[in-house]
């Protein structure tokens, strides 16, 4: 594997991670999982459809409370991502773009999740699956050092990095 790859996707911004990918589809979200010796990086991507179930600036009372449990939600990396135990992963506080709403039409949610682990993780646990039904795919790219690789996931399923 390429390291100079894998030290570009580590460094990435979430400005630079939203430019990457492709078009917004409602139900399909993006990760990307970098993992360099004890590092490991996951950015997301998802229209915020997925995940409030709106796309627009909130608007009732139940659409503001929405908005800050998802903001809440997904500042808990616990929450969404679980590398295997034996791993031994500590994540770093998370870096969430909530949408501003200010253009009008789609809206995205970006995230980056930082984790230090002892040994590169065999397998990530998706528990966000659990918290936001509105993912149906998760388009996952992997750049590790056994290479690189695109993953479609369906609902529930663990990614291996293996």
């Amino acid at each position: 594997m390429n390291k100079l790859l894998i030290a570009a996707l580590l460094s990435l911004g979430l400005s630079n991670v939203a430019a990457a990918h492709g078009a917004h589809v409602h139900g399909v979200a993006e990760i990307d999982i970098a993992i360099e010796g004890k590092q490991l990086l996951i950015t997301l991507e998802s229209p915020a459809d997925n995940l409030l179930g709106f796309e627009h600036a909130p608007k009732t009372a139940a659409e503001k409370a929405t908005f800050k449990k998802v903001s809440e939600q997904l500042q808990n990396t616990a929450a969404l991502f679980v590398p295997d135990a034996a791993a031994q992963c500590k994540a770093a506080t998370p870096v969430v773009k909530m949408p501003d709403f200010g253009k009008g039409g789609h809206s995205d949610i970006d995230a980056e999740y930082r984790f230090e682990c002892a040994t590169p993780p065999n397998n990530i646990s998706l528990t966000l699956w659990k918290n936001f039904a509105g993912f149906k795919t998760i388009n996952a790219n992997l750049a590790t050092a056994q290479g690189q690789k695109q993953l479609k996931l369906k609902a529930g399923q663990v990614l291996n990095l293996k």
